[in-house]
């Protein structure tokens, strides 16, 4: 993140970023195996995060939700959000306090843009 917040945050190559970051007991507690996921903006006033997030092949997500509202742009793939598949190009927005579950296909992996509009916290509900 740059140490000036009015310059523009810019990430080239999304899809070959590096995602092989440990993963969180947050992730773990949500998803069946682990998923790739990449901080790209993190908002010191707001709280507001942006990820880079890859859905492994058949990774199963637990019905969970979150306080803000939450965005997700899908670059690769295919994207479960319960009531539908969704792929490459679309967008989807989750309002805050919504109850979801969304995972990969078993068709292949996913890879998103994923937006907190606020803090992320996450409660299972499941």
């Amino acid at each position: 993140m740059p140490a000036d917040l009015n310059e523009p945050v810019v990430v080239d190559g999304l899809a070959a970023l590096d995602l092989a970051a440990p993963q969180e007991a947050t992730a773990a507690a949500v998803y069946d195996q682990p998923i790739g996921i990449r901080v790209l903006f993190e908002d010191p006033t707001s709280g507001e995060e942006h990820y880079l997030v890859r859905y492994p092949q058949g990774v199963r997500g637990r019905a969970h939700r979150h306080t803000a509202a939450h965005t997700m742009v899908v670059l690769e793939g295919q994207l479960d959000i319960g009531s539908r598949v969704v792929g490459p190009g679309s967008y989807v927005h989750f309002p805050g306090q919504t109850s979801m579950r969304h995972q990969a296909t078993a068709d292949g992996p996913c890879l998103f843009v994923l937006i907190f509009h606020g803090p992320f916290d996450v409660e299972i509900v499941d």
